[in-house]
């Protein structure tokens, strides 16, 4: 009697003494029906009525004596080991080492072996979702991204032993869901029934509306749902076979897994196009630098997307600052303290993680009198004089500010550091002008003043204010003479460990390879005596001023 019989016959006789009967799911048709391999007889090639292997559902296919290679993640908090239970009946097949006719007892004769492709797993899991894990409830405690088994819809069964197997996800009988699923994977419902991630609910990826097949991912466009909404986490990771493993991303190089859509075919913005330009966060430079529990504080220097920005959390709502805005939410951080966090509350908090502690930050182009590139120092609220990122500005008196901005207005870097392009993608992922800078400033000396040349600085102040002298009564004849604004001002701030309030209030920081020392006191100095008074002492374009007082 072959097994598909006695099968019918079992469910008769439940049928018989009043046990609940549901119409068996049929492998007829689907990749699993193997009958004609072996001349009809399908189920045998993994059950057996007599002989089977114990403790088993009655196998009857030869199991693999591979030793695997696992899944390994950083953020992985599961202990996984090799294979166990019915994971290893099913890499009795899928593992490519047993040939699929290479039953107990050699029942049937030949030699084919499953055919090359997503379902040959091979003996290295590494890339694949990992198995054989117990799933408890103090996996949960200890990740709380990942949802307590009590919260399992009845489809994820774990096992006997409350591990997580293949048979999880995968229903060896039934294909009615395709890849033999158990249920619907649609909008990612299987993927969050365990994964429970934080913000990505109503996120600009969970709900996006954009084609898959626009995307430069073959892996996407063989996907059946239409958007990316539909696809779901999908749309990044692959739970078998995926190049990029720790994390199971759809490709080894971290960007690729952004560009793929946001390289103008699927996104509406050209992210691509900003990463190749003169400046930019070059994301292409670093490959295997960047983890997810890299500290801040002493990571090697890198910069990769997920550095900014967190994939499951992003969205479009418009924020103020210095809060985070939306394409940052979700992102470590370290605060104005200099403390690590996991989440940022303000973008600068982001920006601080690489251009504040790090020993390894990016240094100055301009040799100033007061050196200082850790802008969180520049920034801080404390600081001599600041620009009003972290906190308003300490300068109660600034005529030039253009409306509405006000002395107690605070700003975004990314005011500053952003695309040059007026219209398509933003955010400081590249520009046409130097330190990622969102619009002109020069800063040689004998520079032509003009709209266009100090345009990011024209920006927030009025020109007009600026060349009629309402702040300071030298600024248009400064300017004239070709002066830059950047010879006298240090457009972070200068930090309250190295300057003082008398000589640098009003982001006064020499740059010394155009302002040199007076040559009859030697000092190279500012003084602030008072609102809209000062001196100065230095040599500068062939004049000295020795002081020259205001």
């Amino acid at each position: 009697m072959n097994v598909r019989r006695m099968v019918q016959i079992t469910i008769g006789v439940m049928a018989i003494i009043g046990l609940p009967v549901e119409a068996p799911a049929s492998i007829e048709g689907t990749p699993h029906d193997l009958s004609a391999v072996a001349g009809g007889a399908t189920c045998s090639f993994c059950h057996t009525p007599h002989g089977a292997l114990a403790g088993t559902p009655l196998w009857s296919h030869e199991l693999s004596t591979a030793v695997y290679q696992i899944y390994q993640s950083s953020s992985l908090e599961a202990r996984v080991g090799q294979p166990t239970g019915s994971s290893k009946l099913c890499l009795s097949c899928h593992d490519g080492t047993v040939a699929l006719t290479q039953t107990i007892g050699d029942a049937f004769a030949g030699g084919a072996y499953i055919a090359p492709g997503s379902a040959n797993l091979g003996t290295d899991l590494s890339d694949d979702h990992p198995i054989s894990f117990t799933y408890s409830s103090g996996l949960s405690t200890q990740d709380p991204q990942i949802r307590p088994p009590s919260t399992l819809p009845g489809e994820l069964i774990l096992d006997r032993s409350g591990e997580l197997q293949c048979t999880t996800c995968h229903d060896a009988h039934d294909n009615t869901h395709g890849n033999f699923l158990v249920m619907s994977n649609y909008r990612s419902q299987m993927c969050t029934s365990c994964h429970d991630l934080s913000g990505w609910r109503l996120s600009s990826h969970e709900s996006s509306t954009t084609l898959v097949a626009g995307a430069n991912d073959p892996y996407l466009q063989r996907r059946q749902h239409g958007t990316l909404a539909d696809v779901g986490c999908l749309i990044c990771h692959r739970p078998h076979g995926a190049g990029g493993r720790e994390r199971l991303l759809h490709f080894a190089r971290q960007e690729d897994n952004c560009l793929d859509c946001h390289d103008g075919s699927a996104a509406q913005t050209n992210i691509r196009a900003e990463l190749l330009k003169l400046s930019r966060h070059d994301v292409f430079h670093y490959q295997g630098v960047h983890d997810l529990r890299e500290t801040p504080l002493v990571a090697a220097r890198h910069v990769e997307c997920a550095d900014c920005h967190n994939p499951h959390a992003l969205h479009d709502i418009p924020a103020q600052p210095p809060l985070v805005q939306g394409a940052m939410q979700s992102v470590s951080g370290v605060t104005i303290s200099g403390v690590v966090i996991q989440t940022a509350q303000f973008e600068y908090e982001v920006c601080f993680k690489c251009h504040a502690d790090s020993p390894d930050r990016p240094q100055s182009s301009i040799t100033r009198q007061i050196t200082q590139t850790n802008t969180r120092l520049e920034f801080d609220p404390s600081a001599r004089s600041f620009h009003p990122v972290a906190a308003a500005g300490t300068n109660q008196n600034v005529p030039s500010l253009k409306p509405p901005m006000t002395v107690a207005t605070q700003i975004y870097c990314t005011d500053c550091h952003n695309s040059d392009s007026t219209s398509g993608a933003q955010g400081p992922h590249g520009s046409v002008y130097p330190n990622l800078l969102a619009f002109r400033y020069e800063t040689s000396d004998f520079t032509q003043e003009s709209s266009f040349s100090y345009e990011l600085c024209y920006r927030c102040h009025s020109r007009n204010s600026i060349l009629g002298d309402e702040s300071f009564p030298g600024h248009r004849r400064h300017l004239e003479e070709q002066i830059p604004c950047s010879a006298c001002h240090d457009s972070h701030g200068i930090s309250a460990s190295q300057g003082t309030r008398l000589n640098n209030s009003h982001l006064i920081n020499f740059d010394i390879s155009i302002v040199r020392p007076d040559p009859g006191t030697g000092r190279l100095a500012y003084e602030d005596l008072g609102v809209f008074q000062g001196r100065c002492f230095l040599s500068c374009h062939s004049k000295t001023h020795s002081p020259e007082e205001y």
